[in-house]
């Protein structure tokens, strides 16, 4: 499954179109005027809320707690700011994220590869680009909203009026990039 986000930047807040396998099947949206970010979820068909996302006090480290459609709460945190490796717990299943050398990031259910995504480089105007290659039985909430808090969270808030290139990272990784790994159909 390919999963595409684009971020679109306006003056009041952020607001992301989600594509799987080219149709558009999620929308989201980052509240302006918070002092810690909220990004809200929607399924486009029926504009049910899936996810709110919603950054909590830490420094220097990612924190973020996910609420679920059905109420559950899951954090996701930083395991190593150095290494780009983040953790989240959802009920019995535990999540690795890993950032890559470049723009690259993997994400491991169970230590089990299930998706991985890449930003592209250059941002002209609009906002950052992601493309997604997932399992087809993976948790696409939950996926779709590992990518939104890491844009967040490594966001450089700049205001879309430039044309930015991002040389991702270019330091040490918790786990190599796996060049071979391909989606389940």
């Amino acid at each position: 499954m390919i999963i595409d986000i684009n971020q679109h930047k306006i003056a009041i807040g952020d607001k992301y179109k989600i594509y799987v396998d080219n149709i558009e099947k999620y929308y989201a949206s980052k509240h302006f005027f918070e002092l810690m970010p909220i990004i809200n979820l929607f399924e486009c068909d029926n504009a049910r809320q899936r996810m709110i996302i919603s950054k909590r006090m830490s420094w220097f480290k990612a924190k973020y707690e996910i609420q679920t459609s059905d109420n559950n709460l899951i954090e996701f945190k930083t395991k190593s700011i150095w290494k780009l490796h983040y953790q989240c717990q959802c009920g019995s299943d535990f999540y690795d994220i890993y950032g890559h050398i470049g723009r690259k990031y993997s994400v491991y259910k169970n230590e089990l590869q299930v998706a991985w995504w890449d930003k592209e480089a250059v941002s002209w105007f609009e906002g950052d680009n992601y493309k997604i290659l997932a399992d087809i039985d993976c948790d696409l909430d939950l996926i779709i909203s590992f990518c939104l808090i890491v844009d967040n969270f490594s966001s450089n808030e700049n205001d879309g009026n430039t044309v930015t290139y991002d040389f991702g990272n270019i330091g040490f990784q918790a786990k190599k990039f796996d060049e071979n790994w391909q989606p389940k159909d």
